[in-house]
């Protein structure tokens, strides 16, 4: 059984289980038939497309699990196998950072999908730090890519890897920067819709230092995050001030970003619950300035129609580097975005009634909020959903048809997952 934490793809009756990428996995006489399955690939098994019934997945935690910092050039290269948790636990040895999300468990597919963090407004996504890669494409071909070494022939798949390499690409070595681990403070609490909605106003003049994220489940939880790389920095002092006045709101200082864990147990949101099976679909979009009271009312409306206490939505703020960095050189392609929202449904696995009734409040969520965020964040692939096309073209854009060219030039025989 391939044990994971994603409760779908724990679930599913897989074909067969792999550990090594090889010839033979793209010459198999399956492939040739018409009536093949693509390959489903594992890198930390958090998405509910590492793994499906009738299908063969590529694990590749066992095999390609190394980790190993060049205490010269503080570049770390990782397995494609890698685990987000294990990385920072090891970078932290070396006083060393590297901007995860919010979660310890996604694998590398979290890095090569884009890779939103809480530091990303100071240091940019995860593909802004990758450095070079290496790994095979859909028709078998070995690839070793090294940014500054790419040459014309290499530069669109360069680019499309960062962002959009599960459809085309295995990749199993990743070389990246890694940052100076500083002094982390926290303000987290409870607040109510009136305090979000004062809460966003503020966080869209923080400097690049301090970010929000807030969940809304049952309540509605906050982090302002701000590192502090001088303890006496005055000026993320004065941009914390206006929120000690939130009296549910408390402050914590951590030696480190590896040491904070996100979300308290109380909203028993990563308290994984195996009788549930879900879905997540995360969007993009800018600053919502003068439009924060109208999203609040529509927030507001869609939780009062949750079909359940295991659905709710939550966000992350972009912004800053994320804005600078290396923009037209990846198919993240919304550069532009300041917020990454998703909407998270849940229902008891095998109740098809119930499913049916999440995914419609997902999809009905989804157009209420879809005119402050109108684009996509492809972190979790939904082959399997009516919305997938729909979701690739608002998650690559006016680079959709380059991912298709991609597609039938490298994996002509969909081996990985489908556009």
């Amino acid at each position: 059984m391939l044990e994971v934490p994603n409760i779908n793809s724990k679930d599913a009756k897989i074909k067969k289980l792999i550990y090594d990428v090889d010839e033979s996995l793209f010459y198999k006489d399956d492939y040739s038939n018409e009536e093949f399955e693509h390959l489903c690939v594992c890198s930390g098994g958090t998405t509910s497309s590492c793994a499906k019934n009738g299908f063969t997945t590529l694990d590749l935690r066992k095999n390609y699990n190394k980790i190993h910092l060049d205490r010269k050039t503080n570049l770390v290269t990782i397995g494609g196998g890698v685990i987000m948790g294990d990385l920072v636990n090891h970078l932290q040895k070396h006083n060393r950072s590297f901007p995860i999300g919010l979660s310890k468990l996604p694998g590398a597919g979290y890095i090569l999908t884009g890779g939103v963090s809480p530091l990303s407004r100071a240091y940019g996504l995860a593909i802004d730090n990758i450095e070079s890669i290496k790994g095979f494409l859909g028709n078998g071909k070995f690839i070793s890519l090294k940014k500054n070494q790419i040459n014309p022939e290499e530069q669109l798949i360069w680019e499309a890897i960062k962002g959009a390499a599960p459809f085309f690409s295995i990749i199993t070595e990743i070389e990246l920067k890694t940052i100076q681990s500083n002094p982390i403070k926290v303000i987290e609490g409870f607040v109510n819709l009136n305090e979000l909605s004062e809460i966003i106003k503020l966080s869209e003049e923080f400097p690049e230092n301090i970010s929000l994220q807030w969940i809304y489940a049952q309540k509605i939880y906050i982090y302002i995050f701000a590192e502090l790389n001088n303890l006496e920095d005055k000026k993320t002092e004065e941009k914390l001030m206006p929120l000690y006045k939130f009296p549910a709101l408390e402050k914590k200082l951590y030696e480190n970003f590896n040491k904070i864990n996100f979300f308290p147990k109380e909203l028993n949101l990563y308290e994984l619950n195996v009788n549930n099976h879900s879905e997540v679909i995360s969007l993009l979009g800018e600053d919502l300035k003068n439009d924060i009271p109208i999203f609040i009312k529509c927030l507001s409306e869609i939780m009062e129609n949750k079909p359940n206490n295991s659905c709710y939505i939550a966000s992350q703020q972009l912004g800053g580097k994320t804005k600078k960095l290396n923009h037209g050189a990846s198919f993240f392609v919304h550069r532009k975005s300041t917020w990454k929202p998703w909407i998270y449904a849940s229902w008891k696995k095998n109740d098809l009634q119930e499913k049916e009734v999440a995914l419609e409040w997902i999809y009905k969520s989804w157009s209420k909020i879809k005119r402050f965020y109108p684009n996509i964040h492809l972190a979790q692939l939904h082959n399997h959903l009516n919305s997938h096309e729909e979701e690739l073209n608002l998650a690559f854009g006016n680079r959709v048809n380059e991912l298709k060219t991609l597609k039938n030039i490298f994996d002509p025989q969909g081996i990985l997952p489908p556009l």
